[in-house]
């Protein structure tokens, strides 16, 4: 489906939300979704996502717009679901063609900019100051408080980014070892780091203080910055439970090639621990989940070929998961005391 059929299908669910369905909508993103800016009458901008089709469930979208919806209850800044007329999150659509697509709206962030840019964190040419990561840290922490008393319950349908979710037969963004154009040595490097990443990521604990619902998926897009400052988290698509430490090395993951990057961590680690002390042994999982980040984002890729992210990762992300993986089966790893 191009984008102008994508359109026509998203304005088939505007009335559910009491929008006019000739209002202006543009295309603002496609990946795994199609992002449209809507401008209502009293020109409010809304994020209308239409999703693809079969990704996820009706169950599993459900979920990410009730937690951003109590979130955003508390005062956290994330994005904001809109109900329809008749208080639900999500609606359904048909195509053209007749395929059926779950539909929600979002209320857009005005002047947020995204904090960073991953070919210029790669690149090191990122302007970033130290100050930026404190707050994100900070803002990563209330996060995982505040999802932590939220709690699971049995309304809860969300992957978990485990260690079978990370690494495991059926891993969430798919196998790494599936990726073309690796070498024999890079291949066999890979499937030993796979291997040892099942055995070590198994036993880590799950208790409340390192184990909860996390975002999945803080790319420095992910985090907008508005003019006052104030940080939002956006794109919760990949939102699950799994280990908080996940969610920090995700912030960093493509900042390590960068010269600041030993001063970004310090001021990540002290921010979100200024507002959830680490418990014993947190960070000891620190190279495990950078490495493990780096094979999801391998796994992504090995499905994805000829997208244009997908080959930047074969080309810049590859060699760096290459280093962590050759860095990480010289060593012996003891896990978090449970």
């Amino acid at each position: 489906m191009n984008a102008e059929a994508a359109i026509r299908t998203a304005r088939g669910g505007l009335g559910q939300y009491g929008f006019d369905k000739d209002a202006p909508i543009e295309l603002v993103k496609y990946r795994e979704n199609y992002v449209f800016r809507l401008t209502s009458e009293t020109g409010d901008g809304y994020a209308i996502r239409l999703h693809r089709a079969g990704y996820r469930t009706d169950a599993e979208i459900t979920t990410e717009l009730a937690y951003l919806h109590a979130l955003a209850e508390q005062g956290l800044g994330v994005s904001q679901p809109v109900a329809t007329l008749n208080g639900d999150f999500m609606c359904v659509v048909v195509s053209e063609d007749g395929t059926v697509f779950q539909l929600d709206v979002l209320r857009w962030v005005e002047g947020g900019e995204p904090l960073g840019d991953i070919t210029e964190a790669m690149s090191g040419e990122s302007s970033l100051d130290p100050g930026a990561f404190r707050r994100l840290g900070v803002l990563t922490a209330e996060l995982h408080r505040r999802t932590s008393f939220i709690g699971r319950g049995a309304a809860f349908h969300r992957q978990a980014w485990d260690a079978e979710g990370l690494v495991g037969v059926s891993a969430q963004w798919g196998n790494p070892l599936a990726l073309q154009d690796l070498g024999q040595e890079d291949a066999a490097l890979l499937e030993a780091a796979v291997e040892k990443l099942r055995h070590d990521l198994a036993p880590l604990s799950k208790s409340a203080d390192r184990y909860g619902v996390i975002h999945a998926d803080l790319t420095p897009e992910n985090v907008l910055v508005g003019d006052d400052g104030k940080m939002v988290l956006i794109d919760f698509d990949d939102f699950g439970e799994g280990w908080h430490l996940f969610d920090l090395a995700t912030i960093l993951f493509f900042f390590q090639p960068h010269p600041l990057y030993e001063n970004y961590r310090e001021a990540l680690l002290e921010g979100y621990g200024s507002v959830r002390p680490f418990p014993d042994g947190f960070l000891q999982s620190w190279e495990l989940m950078l490495l493990a980040r780096g094979l999801t984002y391998l796994g992504w890729a090995a499905s994805r070929r000829g997208d244009e992210a997908a080959e930047y990762i074969v080309e810049r992300v590859v060699p760096m998961v290459l280093g962590l993986a050759e860095n990480y089966t010289s060593k012996s790893f003891t896990s978090a005391a449970p």
